[in-house]
């Protein structure tokens, strides 16, 4: 071997040897850090002890009115927080629990099943909202207590109560079938989402992110250390069109009745104000778990108090909407000003009779309006023909919903052929088109919607209703002939402020807060001819739910619009609670803006 051969050999040789101690170096210090320095943690690994990792749960988002007033918010409060890894053991930790705190045998058995469902190392949120001597009482027993520990957290908390339940909603815990259909979001132990109102409309901005925690358990499953721990993000806070003290008075005017619901609407923008419907209920049974005899007390109220009538309550609107089928007329050259119908007091179609209140003689669309003739609607009616009174009825935001996706919202119904032929298995016919225009037969509509429509006329431009943003908006114009509007609005005027007017008894009598409107009456039942002969017109004496619904549109103040209501007090037998609702509530309304 030459002596270069050699000297490369020995490089070779060298480089090996180096490399073989640095590999040696590698485990020797690995070794040391498992043994010396992470000795102590894998020795209590090896003793019992395990780590888990818990999600925490986001703080939800609050809601509050226009001027700031707290709707929804976040309360601290104690939880009760199970591991349930050891099944065997749970059954006894419950027993010893219900010694300490109120657990009846339906949680216990709840608890049980839900565990049974769990895999691993999970956890549970087992108790919410525990008083300050409860949480002692864990604590001072805590050795008894495996797998348990208290932790702080919050519930919801409403502080308007039974103001604006149905319109702010509440929160619970999701379904099975939620758990299953949507996100690994809704299966977080202890979490709670929107189940009604704007809680579930804004949910995706209301519940947050969440985070989540590593910590350690030792043998007897209590917590020995957190390990690691990355916040949850809470969600966002959100400012409604809502007035808090427009909707607390609007909600205890109509507590008076036993059914009824009322929405105000900002003529200029949009703004909802005010949405109420009665009988309410409290949405704080909701969040930590609404017992089974009070969740059947409210659903089996006959007065419904857990649906919202005020978006989802489709009523026979009644003569409310005699504004705007005088308006299609008015538009579309059927009629004019000067135009005059001859009311004996009922009109043949056929064989049928069709009634007006009174025999008016020769009456105007104003007169008509103001006085509520009948018969004048009939007759315009019959030359508009339904195919061009259901599109402006339509065009007024009737049988829309006024509102997009909000939970629980209905669509009135404005009928036409096709829909009749579908649902019906009939032809449209004449007497049909009658009875839309003083908004009997088929027509019905949401107070939403009533109110819209009224916003609209008064406005003039299509307004969409908004629960949050600030400022005026800019809206399309409906197209009307300003002559046509002005027409109408002198006519919701006299209604109120004239003598001859139907709603005139319950005017607001302070100059510069007048309000305008339109009454109406809708049929639950039919009056028979036998009836009518007998004098029976009035339903007053009838049973609850064979009275008429009274209904009231309008706005105020006449001079410079900005409020626009629509009020419906269900089979009180006639327009007049109504109208005193809408104009106490009016008027509170301008009281508020008055204010400093």
């Amino acid at each position: 071997m030459s002596e270069r051969e050699n000297t490369q050999f020995l490089r070779r040789v060298l480089f090996l040897g180096v490399f073989q101690l640095l590999l040696i170096a590698v485990l020797l210090g690995r070794m040391y850090v498992l043994q010396i320095l992470e000795g102590q943690h894998y020795h209590l690994l090896a003793e019992g002890n395990r780590i888990a990792t818990r999600p925490l749960i986001p703080l939800r988002g609050q809601l509050y009115d226009r001027k700031g007033v707290s709707l929804a918010q976040n309360e601290t409060s104690f939880r009760l927080v199970l591991l349930t890894d050891k099944r065997d053991k749970i059954e006894e930790t419950l027993e010893t629990l219900s010694t300490l705190i109120p657990l009846s045998e339906e949680e216990k058995q709840d608890t049980l099943k839900i565990v049974h469902k769990k895999r691993g190392l999970d956890s549970l949120i087992l108790k919410d909202d525990l008083t300050w001597p409860q949480v002692s009482a864990i604590e001072l027993r805590a050795a008894d207590l495996p797998g348990l520990s208290v932790e702080v957290g919050s519930v919801r908390d409403y502080p308007q109560k039974l103001c604006g339940a149905h319109l702010l909603g509440y929160v619970a815990s999701p379904s099975e079938s939620e758990q299953e259909e949507e996100e690994p979001f809704l299966t977080i132990p202890g979490i709670k989402v929107g189940k009604g109102g704007l809680e579930k409309y804004f949910e995706a901005r209301l519940r947050g992110t969440p985070g989540y925690s590593a910590f350690e358990v030792n043998a007897k499953r209590k917590v020995v250390r957190e390990l690691q721990k990355v916040p949850s993000s809470p969600g966002e806070n959100i400012y409604l069109t809502l007035d808090a003290d427009l909707q607390a008075y609007a909600q205890e005017v109509l507590s008076s009745y036993d059914s009824a619901s009322a929405v105000v609407i900002d003529i200029r923008n949009g703004d909802i104000l005010a949405l109420v419907s009665t009988p309410s209920f409290d949405p704080n049974l909701f969040p930590q778990g609404i017992s089974h005899k009070e969740w059947d007390e409210l659903r089996d109220n006959s007065y419904m108090p857990l649906t919202n009538k005020a978006v989802s309550g489709v009523y026979p609107p009644g003569s409310t909407v005699k504004l705007f089928v005088a308006l299609a007329a008015l538009q579309s050259g059927v009629i004019d000003k000067t135009t005059t119908i001859h009311c004996p007091g009922y009109i043949y179609v056929g064989n049928h009779k069709f009634h007006c209140m009174h025999s008016h003689g020769d009456v105007d669309v104003s007169r008509a309006l103001v006085e509520s003739c009948d018969v004048f609607f009939y007759e315009i009616a019959k030359k508009l023909g339904v195919d061009r009174l259901s599109a402006f009825y339509q065009h007024m935001g009737l049988g829309t919903g006024g509102f997009e996706g909000f939970p629980s919202g209905k669509k009135g119904l404005v009928p036409t052929k096709e829909w009749k032929k579908n649902n019906k298995d009939a032809k449209w016919t004449v007497s049909d088109t009658i009875q839309m225009s003083i908004g009997q037969g088929y027509m019905g509509a949401t107070p939403l919607e009533l109110a819209l429509a009224v916003a609209r006329l008064v406005k003039g431009e299509k307004i969409t209703p908004r629960f949050e943003g600030a400022g005026d908006v800019l809206f399309d114009t409906m197209g009307y002939d300003k002559d046509n509007q002005e027409l109408i609005l002198k006519a919701m005027k006299d209604t109120v402020n004239d003598p001859r007017g139907t709603a005139f008894r319950w005017r607001i009598p302070f100059e510069g807060m007048e309000m305008a409107g339109k009454t109406g009456t809708s049929q639950v039942r039919r009056i028979t001819l036998q009836q009518r002969k007998a004098g029976q017109t009035k339903t007053h004496h009838l049973p609850w739910k064979q009275r008429e619904h009274g209904l009231f549109v309008g706005y105020a103040p006449i001079q410079n619009p900005r409020y626009a209501i629509a009020v419906v007090v269900e089979h009180v037998g006639g327009a007049g609670l109504a109208v005193q609702s809408a104009r106490d509530i009016l008027l509170k309304a301008q009281l508020l803006e008055r204010a400093p």
